[in-house]
Order: C-alpha cells, then structure tokens, then sequence
C-alpha cells in the first residue's frame, strides 16, 4: 500500500452539526493507491462507505470510487453529498458550484452552496425505477428476516426501487426500533427480488433504518435510500409531488440526521428526485 502524500478529511453528512449525522472519510491525492489498497482503508476507518477522488477536478468534473467495508459501490448518496462540499472547500470561488462525478458506471450532478460555517449540496437522481413488489410469501419472509411483526406494518407492499442502488422498501407504522437482520442469508435473500439493500420506513414519521446486508452496520443516513423510499412515499400518497420534506435517521445511535427531499412530478409521473442535506467538515488528515 502507497502512503504518499495522502489526504483524507472526515465530515458529517446530513447533520445538524459536527458529531451529528452520517460520518464519512473522503481521501484525496491518492491516484496510485489499489483497489485493494482503497477496500484496506476503509475497512480502517470503519464507517459505512468511503470515497476516493481519482486526480485534480478538470473544470467541474473529478472521477471517484465509493467503497463499503465489503466491496465497492456504482453509487452512494451520502459520499457524493459530503464530496461535493469538500470540491468546494478546496476548489470553489463562488457561494454556488456544480460539479460532475464521474463514477464507475454513471456520472452524477451535484450542486453545493457555501453556508459560512458548513456546506450543503444536493444530487439529482432522476425518476426512480419501481422493480418488483412482493407477494405475500415473500413478504412474510422478509419479515421475519427483519424482526418485524405483522401488526407493526402499515397497509402498503413491500417493494423494489432504485434510482441508483435498488432498495427493498419495507413499510412500517410501529416498531422500528426492534428491526435487526436476523438471518445469516439475507443478501441471498434481497438477490432474488432485485434488491442490493434493504429499507425499513416508517411511513408516519418517514423514519428509515438500513444496515449492511450481514446486520453488522447500521447506516445512519442513507442518500441512495432517499430516493427510494420518498418514491415509494409518492406513489402511495403520502406525499405529493412538486413538494419538499425531510427523511430522518440515526436516532437510535444519538447521531440525528436529516436528508432532504423534492419529488419533481410532471402529470402525476415522478421525473425526478433531489436529495439534499448539509454537510460540516470535522477533521483533516495527512498520510
């Protein structure tokens, strides 16, 4: 592993203030480093994902790769939120930028703003993609993979969205706090519906809880969950469109975060999707 010149800086991600929201590594200067290299580091710093920006922007746009602790991800909402604020810390002139990620299989485009003492951004991620919804045998057995009792869920399917990263939306009115994986296959399990993640969604306090898919890490914001579940929100009616609101997470770890959301409707069709949030810079790091 190449320790040259390395640059990492830790922020916080759809937070309210420093040590609140999702925490997030973003490393820099760091052209030469392996795969591997990127996987062993973010298996140190022991957070949900970590991102690598790939050489200097070229105007507006700069390449990056996201990993878990597991593998590496095509997209990720909140590594992209919190490395829009940290191209603007160091790159930006104007109280407004946009930026473009290059990543693995798509580009993203990101908008931040200065704040003064912080940074927002926000992310288009398009219309969403409804995959699959659940029978009731399948439910059942995401169910009780989950923890989750029958009497604690709210009158809605259990469903398959994506407008990056599939997520099996599972909606609740009751309990959430009791939801856990259980079971040792459950990635097997999101697989054969389509989905790569699971979303637990209190549809009355639009409260979401994930983890990774061996129940070991709990996520505290999620951005590519966003998505998801304010589409599922829509075309249920719990909300409309053309209409802005906020999904919350990490309560049960004392680490509070707000994800901002905008469904863009056109004739009743969801068109797009813009998840925001603000972004507080808490330490930086050379190697």
């Amino acid at each position: 592993m190449k320790f040259k010149n390395i640059k990492a800086k830790l922020v916080d991600v759809f937070a309210e203030g420093k040590l609140t929201g999702n925490g997030l590594t973003i490393f820099w200067n760091c052209t030469d480093l392996s795969s591997d290299d990127m996987q062993a580091l973010t298996q140190e710093m022991r957070q949900f994902e970590s991102v690598f920006v790939q050489g200097e922007p070229e105007g507006n746009t700069v390449r990056a790769r996201i990993f878990t602790m597991e593998e590496e991800l095509d997209f990720a909402g909140h590594p992209l939120i919190g490395l829009a604020a940290h191209l603007h810390e160091e790159y930006g002139t104007k109280d407004t930028h946009q930026w473009i990620i290059e990543l693995t299989s798509r580009h993203v485009h990101l908008v931040s703003y200065s704040r003064g003492d912080h940074y927002s951004a926000e992310m288009k991620q398009g219309a969403p993609e409804f995959i699959s919804v659940l029978d009731q045998s399948a439910r059942d057995e995401i169910l009780s993979a989950l923890n989750i009792r029958n009497s604690d869920t709210a009158n809605l399917p259990c469903e398959v969205i994506s407008t990056g990263l599939p997520y099996l939306i599972v909606p609740v009115t009751h309990g959430i706090e009791r939801a856990r994986i259980l079971t040792t296959d459950f990635e097997s399990l999101l697989y054969r519906h389509g989905a790569k993640f699971v979303y637990v969604l209190d549809v009355h306090s639009f409260e979401g809880r994930t983890w990774d898919n061996e129940g070991n890490v709990e996520d505290i914001a999620t951005g590519s969950a966003a998505g998801p579940a304010a589409a599922f929100l829509c075309k249920a009616g719990l909300v409309s469109g053309n209409t802005s609101f906020h999904i919350r997470q990490g309560r049960m770890f004392g680490r509070p975060s707000n994800i901002g959301v905008f469904i863009e409707t056109n004739e009743g069709t969801i068109t797009d999707i813009v998840v925001r949030g603000d972004i507080h810079t808490v330490a930086s790091i050379s190697f």
